[in-house]
């Protein structure tokens, strides 16, 4: 028996083999490939988050004080590459201790100090203000000069702001025993004002982890100075600095004391971290946190050890452990697509082996050795196939991302033998499933239905039908695009784990179940699709189309194969020439909508127009500004490239209330001439709430103010209300007509910080709110209502749009300006940083793989189904002959027969592709955990010039198949190719 089996494989198994072989190739080669450019994205967006993370580890000491020791146990830990500390020393003095400025008291609740060891660490306020000093001739007595920043409102710092421009020295001294005593002092290089938003963000971005930072305070912003240092954490305890630094009773009256010294650790990551080996990663960095903690134990301090680097590489991991459930997921559509070009190859071999079944069980060879025949050739097929496909898809995508070298380890890990074996498996069962079919065939046709022309059980299995199955795929298809379109989606109203899953893994299958069940509604109905088809089919079929729009009518099971075929290839295809480009340019547009123009440049008030007279009228600070913001917009005309130049002051409303702003001042951003304002700041119509931005910005002309949502929301302000601004400085209210509302206002200082997954969910939403509770109002810089309005102008942010996009135009700009700017901005820079999320970075790598696999599974699988038909009518093509159809009747008519389903799919998955990609490119921004302005801009459908390229290389395929088998039909006789169908 067994003997049998193998006499028969060469003869039905040659073809069996060869094509499910091919057809597990291919499946295997692609999911493998999907694995490997799902981890490459994964180890891009690693690389990019740690790029963006200074430090490895984060040491909180909250004892006080500088702790050499502990300093010298972090150094010493292996693989150590270099420990900075970053000290903020906050105190409440009592009333002993006086913080003067110009041998004046400086009256403040808060008094702190913030210093680094390394001067690249401390805010850019500060190292703005020592690029300034030392572009200052005669600066070298301060080399060791500190910059006084005040926290708070002016209404809380009195005139404070305004009266210390100009300060030279500061002091801070002690009543110890009546006798006034120095304990330290520092020169003054200048007096600036702080948001403690901004001062916490700043913090984040250097430890991962923001802190408390006053409502109001001094701070001294100043290099690292450990005499200072010393004697503000003595002070703070009522000591004095001695030699003898053992406390004992105090000397004055201690006050209310936060230290923080944060020694910040870099470590030698490419000893220890590889983007391709997230767990080996994570254990050895583990490894090191740990001889971080005894480090820290070993030391008798009040420290804790942090890492925004093991969050990121704890998370990352999680995703890793489920890299293969996601390949699977994400190459769902493929093998949708490589089920239906296997389930047509299956047909193509029933047609092609029909006849030696018939000879064989003629013969009397039992259908059971048939099936077992077919069984072996698929099995052996598909495994050998499926070995060749998963070295092919892993070797092929590493050696290009690693431009020509195989990163190291990568196909010998555990986890991914383990993903290989679980591939092999998936398309094997692919295989041995659609193979039932033809093992079932094999085993049950008889001799006269494997003699007869077409095969009434082929037929009746492929008989189209529109049932509850087709009509649920519709629906989920339906929902799914329409959630990823509108936003709208079950999961985002409930928070039930079911919903939220069944959200997810439509993610995945929406679109091939959307595809599967239109092309059978459309194919089910037969006076509909031949009513969609007749004109197709008479044009090109010419005299003998109606004949062959009565072959297709007849036949629908082959027209809905090709046409779900067709459909499915041309939307999978298609879709990712749409997301890709869509994504990129709502990418662009918000961090436009973000910079406002090419650049955005901050820089400190007093910088530009130094404030000695004690005035807190608008009118007397802008009328200040305007000869430095008018050098300021000079000098940067005169750099080649510069075309726009806007200026935009800021200020601090001291008596407007907002919930949340009471201790530091709402913003009033005041723009001159709103009308050259929306023509040279980049901006949307979205922006406005209710009406478009353009509309309500330009009525700020006739004296009204924009509010943003918090401010609206809190004063239950519309079009028309009136809302008051501030007081004058007789103490009468200030207010205004409002003009409407903004969700953001393009150009005004970015609040954000960098993306970075390693954020645990607490500070997620501290960014999230910064975002979303950002209150804020805008006005006309002309407006006569601030003649005499009371109010603080700290910075004013510039807005430059060039057409320069040189490397060296920043050194340009910075070199032509008169003052250093505390912050510069670039929309290219913010699009890097928009654009950085997990699932971001996994669609996008993927996408790529998608259109080439896609495109791959489309050509050979049409190619496939054409031949398929193709077989089906060489009886028929023969009876034209020799009833006299000439052969460009015969062209016509196969090309009407190929050429129209296929045409019918390509517009089916065409408005498929661009609903997906549409939908798919909003849907993406949603995935976000950071929120942004982006999320507050439609998407606009772009199509790229690959769309057209992979729409013309379609529809070059489908004509070049139908012509060539046009031309084919002729290669024999009219009766050659009878006796041969």
């Amino acid at each position: 028996m067994k003997g049998m089996t193998w006499q028969l494989l060469p003869i039905i198994g040659k073809r069996t083999f060869l094509g499910f072989g091919l057809v597990t190739f291919l499946v295997a080669a692609l999911l493998s490939a999907v694995s490997i450019t799902s981890r490459y994205a994964l180890s891009l967006y690693v690389e990019d988050q740690l790029d963006r993370t200074p430090w490895d580890l984060v040491v909180y000491d909250q004892s006080g004080g500088s702790n050499p020791t502990l300093a010298a146990r972090m150094s010493s830990l292996e693989n150590m590459q270099q420990v900075e500390q970053l000290v903020f020393l906050r105190a409440s003095f009592s009333s002993d201790v006086t913080a003067m400025v110009d041998g004046q008291p400086l009256g403040t609740p808060w008094l702190s100090v913030i210093s680094a060891s390394d001067p690249s660490l401390l805010p850019p306020e500060l190292r703005s203000a020592l690029t300034q000093g030392a572009m200052t001739p005669g600066s070298e007595p301060q080399a060791t000069g500190a910059i006084l920043a005040l926290v708070g409102p002016e209404r809380a710092m009195g005139d404070a702001f305004i009266s210390l421009q100009g300060a030279r020295d500061f002091e801070l001294q002690a009543n110890v025993d009546g006798t006034q005593t120095v304990l330290f002092s520092s020169a003054l290089r200048g007096v600036i004002r702080l948001e403690a938003d901004a001062l916490n963000r700043w913090f984040m971005e250097q430890t991962g982890s923001i802190t408390m930072t006053p409502a109001v305070a001094a701070i001294l912003l100043m290099p690292f100075r450990e005499d200072v240092l010393t004697a503000f954490d003595l002070a703070a305890r009522g000591q004095l600095a001695t030699e003898d630094r053992t406390l004992g009773n105090p000397e004055f009256l201690p006050g209310e004391y936060l230290p923080e010294i944060a020694y910040l650790a870099k470590l030698e990551r490419e000893h220890l971290i590889s983007s391709w080996d997230i767990g080996g990663s994570l254990r050895r960095f583990t490894e090191v946190r740990d001889q971080a903690l005894d480090a820290v134990r070993g030391v008798d301090v009040a420290a804790v050890v942090d890492s925004t680097v093991l969050v990121l590489l704890e998370r990352m991991d999680a995703v890793a452990r489920l890299i293969g459930l996601l390949t699977l997921l994400i190459a769902l559509p493929l093998l949708w697509m490589a089920w239906i070009f296997q389930s047509n190859l299956a047909g193509l071999l029933m047609l092609n082996e029909r006849r030696k079944l018939g000879l064989l069980r003629l013969r009397g060879v039992p259908g059971r050795f048939l099936g077992r025949a077919f069984l072996f050739a698929i099995a052996s097929g598909g495994f050998i196939g499926g070995i060749l496909g998963l070295l092919v898809g892993s070797v092929v995508p590493l050696l290009i991302y690693g431009r020509g070298q195989l990163p190291p380890d990568v196909l010998t890990q555990r986890s991914q033998l383990y993903l290989s074996l679980l591939f092999l498996f998936v398309t094997l069962a692919m295989a041995l499933l659609v193979g039932r079919r033809l093992v079932r065939y094999a085993t049950t046709i008889s001799p006269l239905e494997a003699s007869t022309r077409i095969a009434t059980s082929e037929v009746s299995r492929t008989e189209v039908r529109f049932g509850p199955l087709e009509l649920l795929s519709v629906v989920l298809g339906a929902y799914t695009l329409g959630s990823w379109i509108f936003g709208l989606s079950l999961s985002s109203r409930s928070s039930g784990g079911f919903v939220w899953i069944l959200d997810r893994a439509l993610d995945f299958m929406g679109l091939p179940l959307f595809v599967y069940g239109i092309v059978c509604l459309l194919v089910s109905r037969k006076s509909l699709i031949q009513r969609l088809l007749e004109p197709l089919v008479i044009l090109l079929g010419g005299r003998l189309g109606p004949l062959a729009l009565t072959h297709i009518a007849l036949r629908p099971h082959r027209t809905v194969l090709f046409l779900l075929t067709v459909a499915l290839m041309v939307s999978v295809s298609l879709y990712p020439t749409v997301t890709a480009p869509s994504f990129e340019d709502k990418a662009v547009r918000g961090a436009r909508v973000g910079t406002g123009a090419d650049w955005q440049l901050t820089f400190n008030a007093p910088d530009l127009a130094p404030m000695q007279e004690s005035s807190t009228e608008l009118s007397t600070q802008l009328s200040a500004l305007r000869t430095g913001i008018e050098r300021v917009r000079t000098a940067l005309e005169s750099v080649p490239g510069v075309t726009s130049v806007t200026a935009m002051p800021e200020v601090v409303l001291q008596d407007f209330y907002l919930p949340g702003y009471g201790l530091r001042g709402v913003p009033l951003y005041l723009i001159s001439e709103p009308d050259g304002y929306l023509d040279n700041v980049y901006s949307e119509p979205a922006l406005g709430i209710g009406e478009p931005f353009r509309e309500i910005l330009t009525r700020l002309n006739a004296g009204d103010v924009v509010v943003s949502p918090p401010v609206s929301e809190f004063w239950e302000l519309s079009r028309g209300s009136e809302v008051p601004l501030g007081v004058d400085s007789q103490f009468e209210t200030i207010g205004a007509s409002v003009s409407g509302t903004v969700a953001f206002l393009s150009g005004m200082p970015l609040r954000s910080v960098t993306d970075r997954e390693g954020y645990v969910r607490a500070r997620v939403d501290y960014l999230n709110s910064l975002f979303t509770e950002n209150g804020y109002l805008v006005a006309s810089a002309e407006n006569p209502i601030f003649a005499e309005m009371q109010g603080l102008i700290p910075r004013v942010t510039v807005l430059v749009t060039a057409s320069s996009r040189s490397s060296s135009f920043r050194d340009d700009m910075l070199r032509a300006l008169p003052v250093t700017p505390l912050e510069v901005h670039n929309v290219d820079e913010e699009v890097q940083k928009v654009g950085g999320d997990m699932f971001v970075y996994l669609a996008r790598a993927n996408m790529n793989l998608y259109l080439l696999g896609g495109l791959l599974l489309a050509l050979v699988s049409i190619l496939t189904i054409a031949l398929v038909n193709y077989s089906e009518d060489r009886r028929t093509l023969a009876l034209l002959r020799i009833r006299g159809a000439s052969p460009d009747h015969i062209r016509r008519f196969v090309i009407a027969l190929i050429l129209s389903p296929a045409l019918l799919g390509v517009a089916v998955g065409g408005v498929v592709a661009v609903l997906a990609g549409y939908g798919l490119a909003s849907y993406l921004w949603t995935l976000r955990e950071i929120e942004s302005v982006i999320q507050l801009l439609p998407t606009h459908l772009v199509a790229s010039a690959l769309t057209g390229g992979v729409s013309v290389l379609i529809l070059v395929v489908l004509a070049g198949a139908a012509f060539s088998f046009g031309q084919w039909t002729f290669r024999r006789t009219a009766r050659e190719s009878l006796l041969e169908a």
